[in-house]
């Protein structure tokens, strides 16, 4: 049996990334809104409850560093970047983990705050729905920093197989010689695995976008499964 195998050699991360310009400032836009929609976040779990536990109270003092530092660190990223410095990956990777620990943190605060039977409904609600759109932008980013460096080397015209598998990548090239994805369908691909709790189109093909969308259906789901939980208590 014929099997096919990943290309083994690494990208030039780098130029592969930075050059399309566009795209790499939506990534650092993304990672922003994402940084203020946690800080937002924060302060809606905390009107949730006048008393709010220990726990609700760790995970609040935890989440005052994340984005306040992940946003001094784009600050630092986008520096780098307008300077043509090969840091500014080193940096975009810095804020990408930091708004991940954020996104992690706000979901591990909802669901300790929906057990509490004094909660406020409509802050959950709100809080909720803001992890949701935080759940979105983030991944906006992290799909185009592990996808976007292997579609920059199909388009110059290498034989590799992208991490995401888009629509336009099985059309001949003579239709679409050099398309490369852009942020648009970045957004597209985020939005539908956290809509529809798993990916239809595009595909994803390499294992750190398979890691990703687990990641990001599994807090899809856990918001949707306590918005459900907390209506049924409600009405009970």
């Amino acid at each position: 049996m014929h099997s096919q195998r990943y290309s083994s050699s690494a990208p030039n991360s780098y130029n592969s990334l930075c050059s399309n310009h566009s795209i790499a400032i939506a990534a650092i836009g993304c990672l922003t809104v994402g940084g203020l929609v946690d800080i937002a976040t924060g302060e809606t779990l905390s009107m949730t409850e006048n008393s709010p536990t220990s726990l609700v109270i760790i995970f609040r003092a935890l989440d005052l560093y994340a984005s306040p530092l992940g946003l001094l660190c784009i600050v630092v990223a986008t520096f780098f970047w307008f300077r043509g410095s090969k840091k500014f990956l080193r940096w975009f990777d810095i804020v990408l983990a930091l708004a991940m620990i954020a996104l992690l943190n706000n979901l591990a605060g909802l669901i300790v705050s929906i057990f509490d039977p004094k909660v406020k409904a409509a802050y959950l609600l709100l809080s909720a729905s803001l992890v949701y759109i935080e759940n979105i932008v983030v991944f906006v980013a992290f799909y185009w920093r592990f996808d976007h460096q292997w579609q920059e080397r199909i388009s110059a015209g290498e034989k590799t197989i992208p991490a995401v598998l888009f629509p336009q990548n099985t059309i001949s090239q003579d239709l679409l010689h050099g398309w490369r994805p852009s942020f648009i369908d970045y957004l597209f691909l985020s939005f539908n695995t956290a809509s529809t709790f798993g990916p239809t189109l595009p595909i994803p093909l390499r294992p750190s976008i398979h890691i990703g969308m687990m990641m990001q259906v599994s807090i899809a789901m856990a918001v949707l499964i306590m918005i459900a939980a907390r209506a049924i208590g409600l009405i009970a």
